[in-house]
């Protein structure tokens, strides 16, 4: 604003403001067109924030999701490669069992060893229990002998209570072969009875000599499957360690979370991997075509015929779900795993998912001997 000055007669001054055709303030309309824009590109700004926050967070994830379902199925596939390794040793095949017990906290003997849906006791190859309505389980065996020569024979019966593996024929150590290499503290022996299943007992000290072996106190109450003694003559080997896997689904209900965890004579509930909602397996026996995938069964009845045709192909099929709802709020339906159809049975819900299905061929795997003609 600028004022104008002048006189009257008398010499009086007088000012007169005059308005500039551009003021310094903004109008209304202006203001009014200013927060508009501003609103919208601040709209806009949030709007690619957020969606870029909900791809990240979906991103991080998958990635998790990804890495949780591979690694639990690696976990599974590298113990079904070993399944049934040193049976063929001991003279036994995938539908003959192996004998050991379960331990207390202390390491004592506990108990032998016996499959919660079997009334037999021992451990073979592979075992599996399955379920319709939820996931499978499988429990895999394997033994880890160093060499296939045998330590000797019973030099005498052998019972249940003796601390003692009195030993005849003994190997003969090679040259610059010690007696620590061949038998240690802590080593498992197989004693192979001629009729009946390997008893697998533990030792106990470092022997001086294979003709006297101390062991571990054994389960009381006898041998499993009502055999009261192992007859002189009978081989004994060093398989030196025994590995004892079940792989199952656990479920924290008040959490809402599933994990895959193993089971094994030293642990129970070790988590594998996170987020494993299911869990199937199908078996190709010795008479399916491993390449055809309609070959499989979902079930092998230990008390049937089946038990008598060994496994040569596991498929195994995971399902993951992610740890948090979908960002995006869409809904997923559950997935289908070879005979267990979640996906009819449950509504969708904000979890994603996403599958792994892979086939291992046993290692272990021989073809059984044609049976004799009449």
């Amino acid at each position: 604003m600028k004022c104008l000055q002048y006189k009257h007669a008398g010499g009086i001054t007088h000012q007169r403001a005059l308005f500039s055709a551009h003021p310094l303030g903004m109008t209304l309309i202006e203001l009014m067109a200013v927060v508009f824009i501003g609103s919208l590109l601040l709209s806009m700004i949030f709007f690619v924030y957020t969606n870029s926050s909900r791809s990240m967070m979906r991103q991080e994830v998958i990635m998790e999701q990804l890495l949780n379902l591979r690694g639990g199925m690696a976990g599974i596939t590298r113990e079904l490669r070993t399944a049934g390794n040193g049976f063929s040793l001991l003279s036994a095949t995938q539908i003959d069992r192996v004998q050991l017990y379960t331990k207390n906290e202390d390491g004592s003997a506990n108990a032998w060893f016996s499959y919660p849906d079997d009334g037999s006791y021992g451990a073979a190859p592979i075992h599996m229990i399955d379920s319709d309505a939820g996931p499978d389980s499988i429990t895999i065996c394997s033994l880890s002998p160093d060499f296939a020569a045998p330590l000797g024979a019973l030099d005498s019966e052998f019972e249940s209570h003796d601390t003692m593996l009195r030993l005849k024929d003994t190997l003969m150590l090679p040259p610059g072969l010690t007696m620590e290499e061949v038998i240690k503290t802590g080593d498992y022996l197989a004693v192979v009875p001629p009729d009946s299943d390997p008893i697998l007992v533990e030792t106990k000290a470092d022997p001086s000599d294979l003709s006297t072996i101390q062991i571990k106190d054994l389960p009381s109450g006898g041998f499993p499957n009502g055999v009261t003694e192992i007859p002189q003559g009978s081989m004994v080997y060093n398989v030196k360690s025994v590995r004892l896997r079940t792989f199952r689904i656990w479920v924290d209900t008040p959490r809402n979370e599933t994990f895959l965890v193993m089971d094994s004579q030293d642990s129970q509930d070790d988590i594998m991997a996170e987020g494993i909602e299911d869990l199937q397996f199908a078996y190709c026996q010795s008479d399916c075509d491993p390449t055809d995938v309609d070959d499989y069964i979902d079930e092998v009845d230990l008390t049937s015929s089946n038990n008598d045709l060994p496994i040569q192909s596991v498929r195994v099929f995971m399902v993951s779900r992610t740890s948090r709802p979908d960002p995006y709020n869409n809904q997923y339906p559950k997935i289908n795993a070879i005979n267990h159809n979640a996906g009819e049975t449950s509504p969708p819900d904000g979890f994603p998912r996403r599958s792994l299905d892979t086939v291992v061929n046993l290692r272990n795997f021989t073809v059984p001997s044609p049976s004799p003609g009449p």
